[in-house]
């Protein structure tokens, strides 16, 4: 019982989302209709929670001045159990830990979870990511990671740094116009890609991070899901690996990254790059990434790598539609509760072509506006290909955001 009930925050923004969070539980229109209005404070959904111990929740939290939605069918004990939406403010929550602490029904250890994600959603959510011999602040501000890809069928920019001085000297300009990460990759993950061999991925990466490593005291990002590429490049100098398959494809990966010393950025995807645009489909969008994030965390952490070594990536574009794609962005702070410092990708991708009706070539204003939104969404390393408008328009968001006029 204690396994199953794990509290998650919720962004609800709308009357209409707080409806939709409602529907997906179960609850009657009846109940959504006197229930909506108390939504807009703070939503926590608790998955799995037996039908006693979900009446507890809506009891203790109608005292408080609060309410909690539940199955309708919870009233007849026609289920075994129900997703919970709690909703209140941030006081009323911290009172109702307080009542669950002497509950049955494994409602004091929910308490403890429930403050637990309060604490998170207070503080600063994973500001310093350790990256080998470099401590990237980034609560002092957002950081950039720079894109090259050394290979010929990437979507955007396959072929443009097929030799590595043609890599290189892209990745000291993009330094030079504000990255702060830079991010090397040997194998194209776009939609409907067939992985490369080991030696060719190598063969691709390898020069380059060589060439890097004398050129620039900065943190170098070997963007694999290969072992035994991300020790060859740990060993050279790279700091940081970032996973699109979150540690699955070959677990041996974290314990690399770990005895390394190195950052890991742990990325959600549905299915794989070959087939993952074909139908993509979620019964809970973001539970369901928030989920996979959190096992990709548990993975890394068992392997050794360290807490303040982890960003999670919810993966744009990678087994994401379009619309998947923008409730993310709107719904990221969800994420917040990971304590994790959350990279976003959205470079140049086929979303932003949808909404905009754009081949890749002409999609910079997009991809500056989805940057500069997810940064006001609590972003903290934006992953782009074109670096100096990027940092421009981030720049101007946290310049907004500090503001204490």
């Amino acid at each position: 019982m204690t396994d199953v009930l794990s509290p998650r925050a919720l962004l609800i923004r709308s009357r209409e989302d707080a409806a939709r969070e409602m529907l997906k539980i179960g609850v009657c229109q009846g109940g959504i209709d006197a229930m909506e209005g108390k939504a807009r404070t703070l939503v926590i959904k608790v998955a799995g929670a037996t039908v006693p111990a979900a009446h507890v929740l809506k009891q203790q939290m109608l005292s408080l001045g609060g309410d909690a939605a539940v199955a309708k069918d919870v009233i007849t004990h026609a289920v075994d159990s129900t997703d919970v939406l709690i909703m209140g403010t941030p006081r009323q929550m911290r009172e109702l830990t307080r009542k669950l602490s002497w509950q049955p029904f494994g409602l004091p250890e929910l308490g403890e979870r429930i403050v637990e994600l309060l604490d998170t959603l207070d503080g600063p959510g994973g500001s310093v990511l350790r990256a080998g011999r470099y401590t990237l602040d980034l609560g002092e501000r957002v950081h950039i990671m720079g894109i090259i890809n050394t290979t010929p069928d990437s979507f955007s920019d396959g072929g443009d740094y097929l030799t590595p001085t043609a890599a290189v000297e892209r990745a000291l300009a993009m330094i030079e116009e504000g990255a702060d990460i830079i991010d090397i990759g040997g194998q194209s993950s776009r939609p409907g890609s067939e992985p490369v061999t080991e030696d060719e991925e190598l063969r691709r990466v390898m020069p380059v991070i060589e060439r890097l490593v004398d050129e620039w005291d900065g943190p170098l990002s070997i963007d694999t899901c290969r072992a035994r590429v991300a020790d060859e490049a740990l060993k050279t100098g790279a700091s940081i690996v970032n996973d699109i398959t979150a540690f699955t494809a070959e677990p041996r990966i974290g314990r690399v990254a770990a005895d390394a010393g190195a950052a890991a950025v742990l990325m959600h995807m549905q299915g794989t790059p070959l087939a993952m645009q074909e139908n993509p489909s979620y019964g809970d969008l973001m539970g369901e990434v928030a989920f996979f994030l959190e096992a990709a965390i548990e993975r890394a952490t068992s392997a050794g790598v360290g807490d303040d070594q982890i960003a999670v990536d919810p993966g744009i574009g990678f087994g994401k539609t379009t619309e998947h794609n923008l409730a993310i962005l709107k719904r990221l702070p969800e994420l917040a509760v990971l304590g994790k410092p959350i990279l976003v990708g959205p470079s140049r991708k086929s979303f932003i072509g949808n909404v905009l009706d754009l081949p890749v070539g002409e999609r910079l204003e997009g991809t500056l506006a989805t940057a500069a939104y997810a940064v006001a969404q609590g972003a903290r390393i934006i992953r782009v290909h074109d670096v100096r408008p990027t940092a421009r328009a981030v720049r101007i968001v946290e310049a907004c955001i500090s503001s204490s006029a």
